[in-house]
C-alpha cells in the first residue's frame, strides 16, 4: 500500500466536512439518476434529492460519514450503517454510498476503501443499481450477487 492511501478516510465532522459531504452525496444521486432515465424510469428518490437528504444520517446512531482523501484532497464520500441484516438478521455494515469523481476512479480506490471496511469485522452488504459500472467493482473482488431486481409494466 503507498502513500498515496494514507489517510483515506476522513471523518465527517467540522461544516466545511459536512457541505463536501453533501455536494458529493448530491453528485453521486445525480449520477444515479442518468443511469435510471436510460432506463427511462422515474425514481422519486433520485428526482427529488438535495443537500437536506444528503446530511440526514450524519449524527445519526449507527451512521457513519466519511470523505475520501487521495493524493492531498478530497474526491469522494463514504456512509455506511451498521444494523440488522434483511437476509439472516446478522450484524452487517451496510454500505449505503460509496461516490468517487470520475477522474479518480479506476485508481484502485475504491478496492482499498473496502479492503479498510472489511477490517472492522462485519459482513459487508451493499446495493448497486440500475446496471452501473460500480458493479464491476463489487465482482472483482468478489462479492457475490444475492438479489436482481426486476421490474416489468
Amino acid at each position: 500500500m503507498g502513500n498515496e492511501f494514507s489517510n483515506l478516510l476522513l471523518k465527517v465532522e467540522s461544516r466545511d466536512e459536512i457541505n463536501q459531504f453533501s455536494k458529493f452525496k448530491v453528485d453521486l444521486i445525480k449520477y444515479h439518476q442518468q443511469y435510471a432515465n436510460k432506463l427511462g424510469l422515474f425514481d422519486i428518490v433520485v428526482d427529488d434529492y438535495d443537500d437536506n437528504k444528503a446530511i440526514r444520517n450524519i449524527g445519526e446512531k449507527g451512521f457513519y460519514q466519511f470523505l475520501i482523501n487521495y493524493d492531498n484532497r478530497y474526491v469522494g464520500m463514504v456512509e455506511y450503517q451498521i444494523q440488522k441484516s434483511e437476509i439472516d438478521n446478522e450484524s452487517i455494515l451496510y454500505l449505503k454510498d460509496i461516490y468517487i469523481e470520475e477522474s479518480c476512479r479506476g485508481l484502485g480506490i475504491g478496492s482499498k476503501i473496502i479492503s479498510e471496511l472489511k477490517k472492522l469485522d462485519y459482513r459487508i452488504e451493499l446495493e448497486c443499481w440500475y446496471g452501473m459500472p460500480a458493479n464491476e467493482l463489487y465482482r472483482s473482488i468478489g462479492a457475490k450477487e444475492l438479489k436482481t431486481r426486476y421490474m416489468i409494466q
